[in-house]
């Protein structure tokens, strides 16, 4: 198991990382994600690795902190990947693979909950059978923020 003391906050890690601060505060969740997160009722534990050059990160990591806002029953701990082996060894043992933006969440005794990996499902599903080109549009389009609704919901179904 990962030591969650060796992860760092959403502040910290956002220390040094101007795009990923710019996104964050322009990132507001819908009204009826408010709602729904505000009925968790159990602690959750998410675990995001991640890293600053990724732009799937700058587009995801803003909305699972704004999540966390509106429920104090959310921990988030950011754990880096690159030169970080035993991080990636986790991950890879977790999840099968290592991909970056990775968020895993667990109850507090430490149950897996659910796992949102890289980019929303329905965009996955996309990219997976159309061409070429299609591909290079939906993955612009998502870090632009017009999936920004994909995001939200892949991330709520995890959290409750």
């Amino acid at each position: 198991m990962i030591n969650l003391e060796k992860g760092l906050s959403f502040e910290e890690y956002m220390k040094n990382k101007e795009e990923l601060r710019e996104r964050y505060s322009n990132t507001e969740l819908s009204i009826g994600a408010k709602e729904s997160i505000k009925e968790l009722k159990e602690g959750r534990q998410v675990l995001i690795f991640t890293e600053g050059y990724c732009k799937d990160c700058t587009a995801t990591l803003p909305f699972i902190k704004r999540l966390e806002e509106e429920n104090s029953l959310i921990k988030l701990h950011v754990f880096g990947i690159k030169d970080q082996e035993d991080n990636r060894n986790f991950l890879e043992e977790a999840v099968g693979e290592v991909r970056i933006p990775s968020i895993l969440v667990f109850d507090d005794e430490m149950n897996p909950k659910g796992v949102y990996i890289e980019i929303p499902k329905e965009i996955k599903e996309k990219i997976a059978s159309a061409p070429l080109e299609k591909k290079r549009i939906y993955v612009d389009e998502y870090r632009e923020g017009r999936y920004n609704d994909l995001i939200e919901k892949d991330l709520l179904e995890i959290l409750i």
